[in-house]
Parts: C-alpha cells; sequence; structure tokens
C-alpha cells in the first residue's frame, strides 16, 4: 500500500548494487502481500457464496487485522514523519559534505569511491535538485556536481570515474557549466525531498484511509452473510 516514484536513487554510503537488491526485496515484499490479499478475497467470496461460517471467520479476522495494521501505518506516517525527514537529511548531508571535502581537498587524486561518487550525482538528478540547500552555491561560488544538471548522464560519469588514465579527479567532480547547454537545477535536495515526502505522505494516507473503509464495508457484509446462515 505505498505509492513509490523516483525512488532509483537513495543517498546512503552502500554500493549501487545494494540499492538495486533493496528496491527487489521491496518490490517481492508487495507481491507477496497482493497475494495474500487475493487470496484472502477469494475465502471470503467462497465462504460467502458457500454459506460456510469458518472460511467467513477466517476472513473477517485477517480482513480486521489489516485494517488495524493499516491504522497503525497511518499513525505511524503522521508521528514519524519529522523523524524520517531528519533523518534522510542527516544521512544526505553527510554523504554531501564527504564528497565535497573530498573534492576540495586535492585537484589530483581525490580519495572517495566510485559508488559515494555516483549516489551523490544520481541523487540529484533524480530528485532535481542540487546540493544540501541552497541550490548550485552550497558546492561553492563557481563549481557544482554534473548530477546538478538536467542532462546529467550516469554511464558517461561513472565510466569517467572509472577511466585508468586520469581516475577520480576534482574536474571530474565538479564542474563550472552543464555541457550541451544544460541547465542547473536551482532547488536544494533538503527542500525538495522534504516536499516530496509532504506530498507522497498525504496521498498515502489518502489511500490507506480509502482502503480502510472499503474493507470496513467487506467486514459489515461478512457479518450480515453469517449472520442470515445462522438464521437459516
Amino acid at each position: 500500500l505505498a505509492v513509490v516514484k523516483k525512488s532509483k536513487a537513495v543517498v546512503s554510503t552502500q554500493s549501487t548494487g545494494e540499492y538495486s537488491t533493496s528496491i527487489t526485496s521491496v518490490l517481492i515484499a508487495m507481491l507477496i502481500i497482493g497475494g495474500l490479499l487475493v487470496l484472502i478475497g477469494i475465502i471470503g467470496c467462497f465462504g460467502a457464496c458457500t454459506g460456510k461460517s469458518g472460511l467467513l471467520n477466517v476472513y473477517f479476522v485477517v480482513v480486521l487485522i489489516f485494517v488495524i495494521l493499516q491504522i497503525v501505518v497511518i499513525v505511524l506516517a503522521v508521528v514519524k514523519k519529522s523523524d524520517f525527514e531528519k533523518a534522510a537529511t542527516d544521512q544526505a548531508t553527510q554523504l554531501f559534505d564527504e564528497y565535497k571535502t573530498k573534492a576540495d581537498a586535492s585537484p589530483a587524486d581525490v580519495d572517495i569511491s566510485v559508488e559515494k561518487a555516483v549516489g551523490v550525482n544520481l541523487a540529484q538528478f533524480t530528485f532535481e535538485c542540487c546540493g544540501v540547500d541552497t541550490g548550485a552555491s552550497w558546492w561553492g561560488t563557481s563549481q557544482f556536481t554534473p548530477g546538478c544538471c538536467d542532462n546529467f548522464d550516469r554511464k558517461t560519469f561513472e565510466t569517467s570515474l572509472g577511466d585508468d588514465q586520469g581516475g577520480i579527479t576534482k574536474a571530474k567532480l565538479l564542474i563550472s557549466a552543464c555541457p550541451d547547454s544544460g541547465e542547473v537545477y536551482k532547488v536544494g535536495c533538503k527542500e525538495q525531498v522534504t516536499s516530496m515526502a509532504s506530498e507522497f505522505s498525504t496521498i498515502i494516507i489518502i489511500v490507506v484511509v480509502v482502503l480502510i473503509l472499503f474493507e470496513i464495508v467487506c467486514l459489515a457484509a461478512a457479518c450480515v452473510s453469517k449472520k442470515r446462515d445462522l438464521v437459516a
């Protein structure tokens, strides 16, 4: 029960391969939950059609558990929203600071992994933002990362970092202008992610509330069906 959007970039110290693994795990979990809901729906329909109260009892209990869990999700979404935003911001700031510090340390060999460099740039490009806050100026007066450009090419950037001839250098990590007349994102990532989190949390809450109301109607229908079977 979640709306997933722009989840291909997660700012962390994990490798890009682990990002993909995490996303795959979430999708598998969603498929399993969806399969269970379909199975429970079939049990409920079969119980209502055949008049078997045992099946209706199973359906009622399972749907009631789902309703309770969804209410818990709504409460957590409201109560823990600020904590989630703070944790995400702190983690992003730490990684961005490391990128900035190491890129400014020396114009030659920069001590930062390819995964972290790609992660910082890909996150900015995906979320259409630049720097932690204040936009491109967060990186410096005249330079910013390639990921701040709206025409950022991950494959080209990652290939250049792995180039044995040059390796990871400041010139590759910080640029003064976007290639091919690209535009620089003006919004900081903290502001952008906070705005997106507010938007998506509202959508998720609305969807979950609608599902809860629908499931309550299903519970009421199951009770009526069972009552009629008992009377009959």
